[in-house]
């Protein structure tokens, strides 16, 4: 599984893998995800990446990715999109990889699960862990 940690990739990684790989994330414990989600980079640097992890339907104060913009796999792209805007993560490209592979993501380099970065929401509009 190569990927290039990029805004716009989606993984579908395990988060307590994350969190054994050193991930924090931005909300309360008891308010992060727990279960293996779809997760889209919406920064990324040389070391780390910020990633949102994706609901497949609505919740209260969750805003939804467009359907349109997504491509790779027909599971990933045949689902809804939500995110919370109180939650996102930091975690290394290291981290992503092995709970990526955890969860037994099905994307390849070669067809990647993506959201276009346009869809995307900016970094800035959130409030994230601080690098380690």
């Amino acid at each position: 599984m190569a990927h290039v940690h990029a805004p716009g990739l989606v993984l579908r990684m395990d988060p307590d893998e994350l969190i054994r790989e050193g991930a924090t994330f931005s909300c309360a414990e008891h308010e992060a995800v727990h279960a293996q989600h779809y997760f889209v980079c919406i920064e990324a640097n040389a070391k780390d990446g910020l990633w949102l992890p994706l609901f497949s339907g609505p919740r209260f104060g969750s805003k939804e990715l467009p359907n349109a913009s997504r491509t790779g796999d027909p599971r990933w792209v045949g689902t809804s999109a939500h995110y919370q805007p109180e939650q996102i993560w930091r975690a290394s490209h290291k981290a992503a990889q092995r709970a990526a592979s955890a969860a037994h993501d099905s994307s390849s380099g070669k067809l990647p699960n993506r959201i276009r970065a346009e869809s995307l929401p900016a970094a800035s509009g959130f409030q994230f862990p601080a690098t380690k």
